[in-house]
């Protein structure tokens, strides 16, 4: 076995907007997640009714797709997820709620077995951005960061 695949996850904080309100990743919930034909996208929300939109809607070529992979999952089935190690280095502002960019991903080491021209080797820049709340785990491949949307619920009303 090589090093590299001897090496453990790595959960990166990755905070693209301190929009949300919280201590950590507990304090959101997802609200809903969207697949359409042209994008996916995945709403948060806090206890403050902000939400925060992450979509990701770029043509990746060559697989004409907006990401390569996404999978759901509860925390119960995550359950492991507690028991790896954190890098807090992006953490921007200790009063919101963070995701995470994951190295040395097992999602990304599973897809690369599925397909020998698309994949970690081939596309260095694919990244594991994964998505968690006091609930439901979220993951998702892309080799580009999605857009992020702030907006106030109560905004959305009047």
């Amino acid at each position: 076995m090589s090093d590299e695949a001897k090496e453990n996850e790595i959960l990166h904080i990755w905070q693209p907007s301190t929009f949300l309100k919280g201590k950590n990743p507990s304090q959101m919930v997802l609200v809903e997640v969207i697949r359409g034909n042209n994008h996916l996208k995945i709403l948060f929300e806090d206890t403050f009714d902000n939400q925060v939109e992450i979509i990701y809607d770029q043509l990746m070529q060559p697989m004409e797709y907006f990401v390569w992979a996404f999978r759901h999952s509860t925390e119960t089935g995550r359950y492991g997820l507690r028991f790896k190690e954190i890098n807090d280095s992006g953490l921007i502002s200790p009063d919101s709620p963070y995701f995470f960019k994951v190295s040395n991903s097992e999602f990304i080491k599973w897809f690369d077995d599925q397909n020998p021209l698309f994949n970690s080797k081939t596309y260095p820049n694919l990244e594991h951005h994964l998505y968690i709340t006091g609930d439901e785990v979220f993951d998702v491949l892309s080799t580009y960061e999605p857009k992020i949307i702030e907006k106030n619920k109560s905004d959305l009303t009047t």
